[in-house]
């Protein structure tokens, strides 16, 4: 589950980043649809990465941590509604979603708030360590923080953005000299986070178990 993770991740970078720098590209109906597609995989493979970590990773007994990971997964299933609503396009439907979803209010806060839980996440998971995890998971938690910070700061940009325009944008489609200039923070965060996902890995690859003696088969 975490290499899909880490392969969507990269993916849906990497298409988004291009279309930053080279916005004509959107303009082929068949590369919108492929984005939304990937984007779709990428949040899907989240949310469901964020259901087997609240199952098999955490032990019973940390209460705390599994609060706060209901609270990344609730982030994660509002966040997967804003990609969901955007796929009858890709296959030619006509579906009417609640009004709720459909306003722009909606696109601007949502991914801001979820950044927030996952922050308050990570934080909790970095000071729930054990001290035979400490050692290999407590600089790729930092560095996720990290990242997810830096996400946070993106999402006001555009949650200001909105505000002040009354228009909802993300950062690719804002005036090209906005887009790209916010392309170094976004390449900064995504390999922050690309970090952990691929340490943590690596980290339930060497057959860690947790305290129940099962493996941990994220």
């Amino acid at each position: 589950m975490t290499l899909i993770v880490i392969i969507s991740v990269i993916a849906s970078f990497s298409i988004r980043t291009f279309g930053t720098i080279f916005p004509q590209i959107f303009k082929n109906i068949l590369i919108v649809k492929a984005t939304i597609l990937i984007n779709a995989l990428f949040i899907l493979s989240h949310l469901l990465f964020w259901l087997v970590f609240y199952w098999e990773y955490i032990s019973t007994e940390k209460v705390t941590l599994k609060k706060t990971c209901i609270l990344a997964i609730i982030g994660s299933f509002a966040v997967s509604a804003n990609y969901m609503k955007k796929l009858p396009f890709v296959f030619g439907m006509n579906i009417h979603f609640p009004l709720f979803l459909m306003i722009p209010y909606f696109e601007a806060v949502v991914p801001l708030i979820s950044s927030a839980f996952h922050l308050i996440f990570f934080v909790s998971f970095k000071k729930s360590l054990e001290l035979d995890e400490q050692p290999r998971l407590s600089k790729p938690i930092l560095s996720i923080i990290i990242g997810i910070s830096i996400y946070i700061c993106l999402h006001l940009i555009v949650l200001f953005n909105f505000l002040a325009t009354d228009r909802f944008e993300w950062l690719e489609h804002m005036p090209k000299v906005v887009a790209v200039s916010t392309v170094p923070l976004i390449i900064v965060a995504v390999f922050s986070i690309l970090f952990f996902y691929y340490r943590f890995y690596y980290f339930l690859d060497s057959g860690y178990k947790i305290e129940t003696g099962n493996e941990r088969s994220l």
